[in-house]
C-alpha cells in the first residue's frame, strides 16, 4: 500500500507537469481535504498509508486540478480572514491581499463601534463576513449585481452565523443603494480587457464578471469613485484594492476633487491599495 508521502510525491510531479501554479501546496491542500485533516497532518504524517478507499475520488480532484480549475472551486472553501468561506465557480476566489485590506480597514474603527459598513462588488461575501464578524455591533451591506454571487454570499453568512446584520442587495453600484456609510470597501473588478487573455489557467476559471475593468480597467471603479462622496458619513472612509499601476493616477484623481487619498502596498510589495477620505 503506498504511503500518503509517496501519494504526495506524485501528485506533485503530476502538477508540476501539467504547469499548475504552487503544484507542492496545492498537492498538500488537495490531499488534506480528501482525507478530511489539516494540511500540517499531512505533512507530519507522509510514512502513513494512503487509503485505498481515497483513491478513486483522489484521482478525480487531481485530474481537475491538472486541467487548470482553481483549488477552492474543487474543495469548494477558501480561507480568509481566520474564516472558511464557501467559493463556486460564480464568485472570485479570495486571495489574500483582500484579507490584507480587510485588516487595514478593521485597523481604523473601534471593535465594539455602532458602525455601517458597504462592501460594493461583494462577490463570495468575503470581505462582508468577516467585517461583520469582528465588528459585532456593526450594521453591513453587501452589494453585487450577480444574483448568483449573492446567493454564495448569503451562504457564507449564514455559514458564520452573521446573517442577522449583513443586508444583501442585488445593484447595479449605486443603482438601488440607498443611506450613508462609515467605511465603502471594494474589491471590484479592475483587471483591463485586454489583459484577461494573458491571465492564469486558474485565474480564467473565474467568472469574468469579477474580472474585467473595462478597457481601462476603471469601468467599474471610476463610477464608483465619482459617486462614493454622497453615500460616505463625515470622517467616512473608502477603501479599494486595485492592480498594479492603478492606485496612484486614482489617487490623484481623488485628490483633484477634495479628497485626502494615500496608496499602501500590499504583503507582495505592489502598490495595490486606495485610501481616501472628504477634506
Amino acid at each position: 500500500m503506498p504511503t500518503i508521502s509517496h501519494v504526495l510525491q506524485g501528485a506533485v510531479q503530476r502538477l508540476e507537469a501539467a504547469g499548475s501554479d504552487e503544484p507542492q501546496a496545492n498537492a498538500q491542500w488537495l490531499l488534506a481535504h480528501v482525507l478530511g485533516v489539516s494540511r500540517t497532518w499531512v505533512l507530519a504524517n507522509g510514512g502513513e498509508p494512503f487509503p485505498a478507499d481515497k483513491e478513486a475520488l483522489f484521482s478525480r480532484l487531481l485530474a481537475r486540478k491538472e486541467a487548470g480549475e482553481p483549488l477552492s472551486h474543487i474543495v469548494g472553501m477558501q480561507p480568509f480572514c481566520g474564516l472558511d468561506i464557501r467559493v463556486t465557480p460564480d464568485v472570485l476566489t479570495p486571495r489574500p491581499e483582500t484579507e490584507e485590506l480587510v485588516e487595514r480597514c478593521a485597523a481604523q474603527f473601534e471593535r465594539q463601534g455602532r458602525y455601517t459598513f458597504l462592501d460594493m462588488c461583494t462577490g463570495s461575501g468575503c470581505i462582508a463576513v468577516a467585517l461583520a464578524n469582528k465588528f459585532p455591533n456593526a450594521a453591513v451591506l453587501a452589494v453585487d449585481i450577480s444574483a448568483a454571487a449573492l446567493r454564495v454570499a448569503q451562504e457564507n453568512a449564514r455559514l458564520h452565523r452573521v446573517d442577522t446584520r449583513i443586508q444583501f442587495l442585488q445593484s447595479d453600484l449605486w443603482e438601488n443603494v440607498m443611506g450613508t456609510f462609515d467605511l465603502i470597501i471594494s474589491n471590484p473588478p479592475y483587471i483591463p480587457t485586454a489583459q484577461l487573455a494573458g491571465l492564469t489557467r486558474e485565474v480564467k476559471h473565474e467568472p469574468r464578471l469579477a474580472l474585467d475593468g473595462g478597457e481601462d480597467g476603471y469601468a467599474v471603479t471610476r463610477p464608483l469613485c465619482e459617486a462614493a462622496d454622497g453615500y460616505l458619513n463625515p470622517g467616512g472612509l473608502l477603501a479599494l484594492e486595485l492592480c498594479q499601476g492603478q492606485p496612484w493616477p486614482l489617487a490623484r484623481g481623488l485628490m483633484e476633487i477634495g479628497w485626502k487619498a494615500e496608496v499602501k502596498k500590499d504583503i507582495f510589495n505592489i502598490e495595490r491599495f486606495v485610501f481616501a477620505r472628504r477634506k
